[in-house]
């Protein structure tokens, strides 16, 4: 349609951007069936101008995270389908040996996801793909054929072109200039073309969505960073050339540079220089004569952060913009010597706090949807899920690490988005350890017993803003005591001994550990025993005191919900999720699936309350003297309210360390009094503080499972193992999608597994083989001290889940023979 079409003043879905996402969306909304979608944009169509048009426009299908890998192949499908892709694979190099070690676990997250064509190359073999690259400093690639680079307003001209064969209407040169909403709800989106009534908005508009939250009052934490790319005039070697197909990418982590073929020159992206964070409300206008060309100036004299580049060379370089980067640049590209950049330009990208998307519906104002900071290598993918979620109201993925509602509220602060976003630009090249912590708005969330930690030397990491011991420096000592193997390489970093002597600790001694930032939620009302019986699976319906274990799911028969519910009063309950983005996704659907009567109340406790566990053969006698309650009638999966001396706690007998404990809640200003107290109490018991690499440990020999890991939205609670939690003589969300027999259709089942050689231990999220056929992922992994091997917990075909079958687990492209073992491997409780 031309920019002169009449805007509806109706519809039932209006997106906000016709770049990838917005056109990727309206499309799939029209497959579903909806063909009342608007599609608006203040650019010209298919040539908006925005960040789609001037990516560098590569795709890349590897990732750590599962749910980027799955969207990032599916978005190849659709861009080969919608037209523009040009398959010219990828190739990472390493100069250094940690590189390379990189690439190697690159080759397992490859494997794990299924990832077409995935090899590891020699400097020999990465020159055959790149002829120009000098190899006397590489010691090997990692190659993606089926990766490759995408003609960006082919791809939205086929996106734009069948979504209007469904009944999609496009109208560019179209500004949002406000949104009405009515009893919180959007209502109307007003524009410089007229009014539309909606019942819902999605926000698509990448680098410009905050100022269109900012109508409605809701916060979009994203800020546009400016990301330098030049390109290079003519290369003598690749003069005229004719192939159908250009050279593949490369990718050079040691330089925090990536390069692209442009014919016969050559596009040279730069990391390595200060991020450049612009204000969207700062990003200049379009005007008509803006097409396919990129829209904005360098920024001149911008410095490097980093050392220059690990390998100076004495060469000569062109003086620019970028000078480090073209130092490196014609180290590695002896061909780019003497050549001039002919074009350069600052493009924009979106960057969040956590380096991650923004999807979903904000829970502040109904209708209000946000898909923002996606880049085009997932942009084809996200459209679809958020098609789902329009339509459906959610898809078959995990997403909550990148849900809109997983963010605290520190992350409202435009500070704190600044100066994320700038660590995370300015790390994008780094090689991030999964044990690793962002350095910026540190100390922002403490346990009250927070002063106490520091006293015994913890090792903080931080999670959702809280700060949360990994270990205990004052713990030292244990080593005298206890047997722990020593560990080198990539599964040794941000990791100590000390753990491994926590956790033998716990089981002969009793551990106190501060579980405060988990999600605590009270529900409440006259309606909370048949809201619980509906949203939870397991039954709800319990004594006073009563305390279960449950899931939750969406119509699918997905989980989405994993924690322990207790029956505190009969119209009060006490619900406990995991701590971080999995906790407050979690709490949101709790809220959104609530009645709007007040028959029903939801109150996330995380502020108001915190939680210390006690766990151990010795936890009974060390609570035994400060406890105003007989223990000995204090039975397992029992809560009750009574107080550690003068401190008032909920104490619950739950624990999944597979030993007995109690977790005990208080109101957060008792917490340090109340850790006191237990310190003190356990000090003839051998008490031991405990930090969350041995909680982790334990719970993988106790066969408990982590939510958004081990348990999530992909799989069913039966597929998780968690059979024992669903109930159905109950009616739950989910249930129709689930068997009462508890089978399923899938083909896979999370099983327990241990490595057979005693000294080796792998990480998360790596490949499980059968021979040559693989059959399996990794969820979790870590040692089990008390059984002296490496525990994985994988996701295999039923075929391969009996006790004692015989498999093999890749890490860092090695293969380690492992068992299948039945579970749990420790319980004492």
């Amino acid at each position: 349609m031309n920019e002169q079409s009449e805007l509806p003043d109706r519809a039932e879905t209006l997106i906000v951007g016709a770049g990838v996402v917005g056109c990727s969306t309206a499309y799939h909304l029209a497959k579903k069936g909806s063909s009342d979608v608007v599609v608006v944009d203040k650019g010209p169509i298919p040539k908006t101008g925005g960040s789609t048009v001037h990516a560098p426009a590569g795709l890349t299908q590897t990732s750590p995270d599962r749910t980027l890998a799955t969207i990032a192949k599916e978005t190849r499908e659709i861009y080969d389908a919608a037209g523009g892709w040009e398959e010219n694979g990828a190739i990472e190099i390493a100069t250094t040996d940690e590189c390379w070690e990189y690439l190697n676990r690159r080759m397992d997250q490859a494997r794990t996801n299924d990832i077409d064509g995935a090899e590891l190359l020699t400097p020999d073999q990465v020159k055959e793909h790149v002829p120009i690259i000098e190899t006397e400093d590489l010691i090997g690639g990692f190659h993606v054929p089926t990766d490759g680079r995408i003609d960006t307003v082919s791809l939205l001209d086929g996106l734009k072109t069948d979504a209007e064969n469904r009944g999609v209407s496009f109208h560019e040169r179209t500004t949002v200039t406000d949104i009405e909403t009515t009893d919180g709800a959007v209502e109307t989106v007003v524009t410089d073309r007229g009014r539309v009534r909606v019942d819902d908005i999605l926000v698509a508009g990448n680098i410009w969505a905050p100022l269109i939250g900012e109508m409605v009052d809701v916060p979009i934490p994203l800020v546009p960073c400016a990301h330098q790319y030049g390109v290079t005039d003519s290369i003598e070697a690749l003069d005229g050339w004719e192939h159908d197909v250009e050279q593949p990418w490369v990718r050079h982590w040691d330089g925090d540079l990536y390069f692209r073929q442009h014919g016969d020159g050559y596009g040279i992206g730069n990391y390595n220089h200060d991020p450049i964070i612009v204000g969207s409300s700062d990003i200049p206008s379009l005007d008509d004569a803006i097409e396919t060309e990129p829209v904005y100036d360098f920024v001149p004299n911008q410095g490097s952060r980093h050392d220059p580049f690990k390998q100076p060379s004495s060469r000569s370089f062109t003086e620019s913009d970028f000078e480090d980067a073209w130092r490196e640049a014609t180290r590695l590209f002896p061909d780019f010597e003497g050549k001039e950049i002919v074009k350069g330009f600052n493009g924009m990208f979106s960057f969040t706090p956590d380096h991650m998307p923004i999807m979903g519906e904000s829970p502040d104002v109904d209708g209000f949807w946000v898909a923002a900071a996606i880049w085009l290598t997932h942009g084809g993918g996200a459209g679809r899920v958020m098609a789902d979620l329009l339509e459906d109201g959610e898809t078959d993925l995990d997403i909550d690490d990148m849900h809109i509602t997983r963010f605290g509220s520190h992350a409202e602060s435009p500070s704190f988005v600044h100066d994320r976003a700038y660590e995370v630009y300015d790390t994008v090249y780094d090689i991030h350890h999964p044990r690793g912590s962002f350095q910026t708005h540190r100390n922002l969330r403490q346990s009250p017993v927070y002063r106490h930690q520091k006293e015994l030397g913890a090792e903080f990491y931080e999670d959702a803003g809280w700060e949360r011991p990994r270990w205990y420096g004052a713990n030292d000592s244990l080593l005298d005591d206890y047997a722990v193997p020593s560990r080198s390489g990539w599964e040794a970093k941000n990791w100590s001994r000390i753990e491994g002597a926590e956790h033998q600790a716990v089981r002969d001694r009793v551990g106190i550990a501060d579980r405060t930032s988990e999600t605590t939620v009270t529900i409440t009302g006259e309606d909370a025993l048949p809201f619980l019986q509906w949203v939870f699976t397991n039954d709800m319906d319990l004594k006073v005191g009563g305390v279960a274990e449950t899931t939750m799911l969406n119509e699918r028969g997905g989980v989405v919900g994993y924690g322990t519910v207790s029956r505190v009063e009969p119209d009060r309950f006490r619900v406990s999720f995991d701590g971080g983005a999995a906790g407050m996704c979690q709490v949101n659907r709790l809220r959104k699936r609530a009645p709007d009567d007040s028959s029903v109340t939801v109150s996330d406790d995380v502020s108001g309350s915190c939680v210390i566990g006690i766990y151990g053969p010795n936890a009974r006698a060390t609570l035994e003297s400060v406890m105003h309650a007989d223990l000995s009638t204090f039975g397992r999966s029992t809560a009750r309210d009574t107080h550690v001396k003068s401190v008032p706690v909920t104490a619950v007998r739950d624990s999944d360390t597979g030993e007995d404990g109690w977790e005990l809640h208080a109101p957060t200003e008792y917490g340090g009094n109340l850790w006191n107290t237990l310190w003190q109490a356990g000090q003839d018991h051998g008490i031991v503080a405990v930090g969350d690499g041995a909680l982790n440990t334990l719970r993988l020999e106790a066969g408990q499972r982590a939510y958004g890991t081990d348990v999530h939205a992909e799989f069913t609670p039966f597929q998780a193992g968690l059979d024992d939690l669903v109930d159905f003589d109950t009616e739950f969300v989910g249930r129709a999608a689930l068997r009462p027999t508890g089978e399923t259709d899938s083909s896979v089942e999370l099983t327990c597994l241990t490595l057979d050689d005693r000294s080796a231990v792998v990480m998360d999220g790596v490949p499980v083989f059968d021979g040559t056929r693989r059959v399996g992922h990794v969820t979790s992994a870590g040692y089990g001290y008390d059984i002296d091997a490496c525990i994985a917990y994988a996701y295999l075909q039923p075929e391969h889940t009996a006790a004692g079958t015989s498999v093999t687990v890749e890490y860092q492209n090695e293969r380690f023979d492992a068992t299948v073992r039945n579970e749990p491997l420790v319980n004492r409780t």
